[in-house]
This record gives C-alpha cells, structure tokens and sequence, in this order.
C-alpha cells in the first residue's frame, strides 16, 4: 500500500512511523519546510521537498499510484485543498479517484459540519475528516478515573486497554509463569495484552511469560468499575472517586465547552472559569449555557482569592483548557495547592506528557496519538473498529476485525480457532437481537460467531497477517 502523507509534524511523522513498523507499506512523506524533510530523514521512507498544493510535488511523490492520500498540516483550509487536488491528478493520471482514500486533519467545528451533512465529500474531496478532541477528551475522563494508569484507550461498548507499572506490592505471585498464576492465586487473572521490561523489547505475553516489579503492562478490562481492582491487584493505592463529581474546567473555549459538556453528560456537576468577560457571557448562548448543572464563573484562575470564594478547592476534577500547554500545567498546579485532588490535561505538546506526571498532576492526554490513532484507523478501512497504539509499551497495536464465514474459525470455540501465540484476543465485541453491542471477555470456551468484532492486540509487523487470517 502507497500512503502519501503531507506534513512532516508530530501527527504525520507519528503515522509515518506507525505505518513503516507494519512493513507492508511504502511511505512518501512530502512537507515544505527544510528542517522538518531534515529531521524526517530517519525514517524508512522517501522524504520531499514541497509544497502540498503543489502539483508536481504530488505527482513526484507516486500521486498517481498513491492508495492513501493524508493532509496532516497545521492548516485547515490547506489540508481540504490537497485532499481534492490529490484526487483530481490521481484521477487525470490514469487512477481511479474511488480507489484512492483522502483523510485529513481538521481543528474547525463548522469544517466538520459540513462532513456530518455530506459536504466535505461532496465539495472538497475528503473522504473523511478526523478530529482527535472528542477522542482525547474520552481518554482524559477514564484516566482521570484512575490516576494510578498511564494510559487509557476506550474501545467503546465498556471495553478499555489500560496501561500501567508493576509494584513490588503487587498482589500476583511475581516470578511465576502467566499459566502457573491462576492456579496459584484461585481466581481469573487480568487479561495482559503486552508488556515492557526496561531494556528489552516489548512482547504479547504468553503463558511462559514471568512478572516483575517495574514492569510496564497492558491490561484489557471492561467497564469503568474494574478500574480499582487493577490498580489494586498490581501493588497500586485506590482513591475513591465520587459517582457524581464536581468539575471546574479552566477556560471556556471550544474545548473547555466540550470538556464540559461530556462530565455534563456523565452526571457532573460542572464549573466553568473564564477570564474574559465576553466569551464567559457568550457561553450562555452555548447549546450547554442552559444546562442546571452548570455554573459559568468570571474569574482570574489563578487568584486565590477569586478561587478561594468561588470554592475551588471543594471541587473533585480540575481540567485545563487553556490554549496554551504551559498556562495549562500552571493552571493545574494552581488547582492542586488549592485543593484539588484529580487534574488533568489535553496536550499538544507529548513530550509534556511525562513532565507532568512528574509534577503530580493526575492524568494527561497526548493530542498527537490520538490523532494518529484516529487516522490510522481510517487507512485500516477493512477494519470493524479502532486501530490503536500502545503509548508505553511500543511495537504492541491494537486493531478491530469482524468474523465473517470466510474465516475459519467462525462457529468454533477459541480454543478451537488455531489463534498463534504473537496475537492475543483482548475483547469480543457482540450484537444482540435489538442491535445493542456489548463487550465481553474471551473466554477459551466462548464460541465465535458471524458479525461479533475482535479485538486484537500483536505487533505492527503482525498486522496483514492477522488480516489474512480474517480473510480481510
């Protein structure tokens, strides 16, 4: 497969990356900035010089052969363009313009609106827009939940891939083979998924696998109510986190709105901090403004004794949604002396990720990855659901596929499925007779039937072989 991604930054240099680990794609990553080209270098690809509406670059860069086509620049309006100019020479030279897929990048709400209506498609050319904020803004809500995690990937349906060290408090015997623990510890052990021991390379752990203290794992899990048992079970303290919480959200801008309006959503009681008085008026006229549990409050966030009257300190949650990564983490730090015991942050910035887990702040969200993750699972478009990149323990991916009567193992018990030991069912995903989905854990006995969606975790260079075994 031919991907051409346009823009060398941190989202497309991250899917470059993702991609050439499956080594089953050519790359061509073409971007108009010298020292981006530069620093791209690294990778296995063919890196250009050019700009992305510039003909003869896309031409140079296989346009014409091209399967994907991605616009992953800092600008919007630039990003639809390329996506309709790809397909226009990729079709008048010789391609079909169906056969090639155009995805891109978008920050605008109202750009993302004419995707809902159909336009974008229509008018620009994409196939499909991605924005990560509602991604990030899920993960960021779990993570919060469980501060102890490192990372936290919903899988939709309750399903949930959690990421975490190993203490030497853990409550599983430690030193001991996977298929010897539950004989030993009586009760069904946590289903690991993958794993990374500092200096050597990360595995999908089998049953010889042995556990240590500082080991990074990754855990399947369903529903937000296991949460405290896994922290629990691998050494870590439990917090208590309250069923209806109070929230401030430290900014009212467009993701402030959206930050706000998903804890609204989950039952929170939501307190909005704003310092300019025109955009804290304007939020009543925000489809939220209306909402009885929320308060708008117009306020320096970083005077005590604003905060102090306003009672931040009794609230549960702290997020920042700020523009600016760096007034964010002090806008947390501010929240934490005054009391708050939860925080949390969406970055841009992912080398601030572990920064401020070092500062005590509760949980971070790395835009980036989500972003990548989001479009990765648009270039796997055969794929039934997500595609995901595991944040602490590399070379482990995530993808989603569906049992059709092509495979063999459909109408087979898994442990009648002939599954490898380099793949590790996390979730079967199922619809009942009303079309609700719902997750379940993978059972060896659990017969596979048409239409349930697995969850499959194994390494990048895995990924066209589960595909064949899917009959993809």
């Amino acid at each position: 497969m031919l991907v051409i991604i346009a823009g060398a930054g941190r989202v497309g240099l991250g899917l470059a990356e993702a991609l050439i680990k499956e080594q089953k794609n050519d790359v061509v990553l073409l971007d108009m900035s010298s020292r981006a080209v530069k620093n791209a270098q690294a990778f296995d690809m063919l890196v250009l010089h050019g700009d992305v509406l510039d003909r003869q670059a896309l031409i140079e860069a296989g346009i014409d052969r091209a399967d994907v086509f991605i616009a992953a620049t800092d600008k919007d309006d630039r990003n639809v363009l390329a996506c309709g100019l790809a397909k226009h020479l990729h079709d008048l030279r010789g391609g079909q313009r169906e056969n090639l897929l155009t995805l891109c990048r978008i920050r605008d709400e109202s750009i993302l609106e004419e995707q809902a209506h159909g336009g974008l498609k229509a008018w620009a050319e994409v196939d499909r827009a991605i924005d990560p904020i509602d991604g990030a803004i899920s993960r960021l809500s779990s993570g919060i939940r469980a501060s102890s995690f490192a990372e936290v990937i919903p899988f939709d349906h309750e399903a949930y891939l959690v990421e975490l060290e190993i203490t030497e408090d853990c409550r599983l015997p430690l030193d001991v083979p996977l298929s010897e623990v539950e004989k030993e510890v009586g009760t069904p052990v946590p289903l690991l998924i993958g794993l990374k021991r500092k200096g050597t390379r990360s595995i999908v752990p089998s049953g010889t696998t042995v556990l240590r203290p500082g080991d990074r794992i990754a855990v399947a899990t369903t529903g937000l109510g296991s949460f405290d048992d896994l922290v629990h079970t691998f050494g870590h303290d439990v917090r208590a986190f309250p069923s209806q919480p109070k929230v401030v959200v430290v900014g009212g801008s467009t993701l402030g709105l959206r930050i706000a309006a998903h804890w609204l959503e989950e039952g929170a009681h939501v307190m909005i901090v704003e310092g300019d008085l025109q955009t804290a008026n304007a939020i009543s006229g925000h489809r939220i403004g209306g909402h009885p549990e929320l308060e708008v409050i117009h306020g320096d966030h970083v005077s005590r004794e604003t905060m102090e009257e306003v009672g931040m300190g009794g609230m549960d949650v702290a997020i920042g949604a700020l523009d600016d990564d760096h007034a964010n983490i002090a806008a947390m730090l501010f929240a934490m002396d005054l009391g708050v015991t939860n925080t949390g942050l969406i970055l841009n910035d992912n080398d601030l990720v572990h920064v401020v887990q070092r500062m005590g702040i509760s949980f971070s969200v790395d835009i980036t990855r989500v972003a990548v993750d989001e479009l990765l699972t648009q270039v796997h478009r055969k794929l039934a659901g997500h595609y995901a990149v595991l944040s602490t323990i590399p070379n482990v991916v995530g993808v989603t596929h569906e049992v059709t009567k092509a495979a063999k193992f459909c109408g087979r018990r898994i442990r009648e499925g002939g599954f490898p030991d380099w793949m590790r069912i996390a979730f079967i995903q199922r619809s009942d007779s009303h079309g609700r989905w719902s997750s379940h854990d993978p059972h060896p006995d659990e017969t596979l039937i048409e239409h349930d969606r697995l969850i499959i975790f194994t390494s990048p260079d895995h990924v066209a072989d589960v595909e064949k075994k899917f009959r993809v």
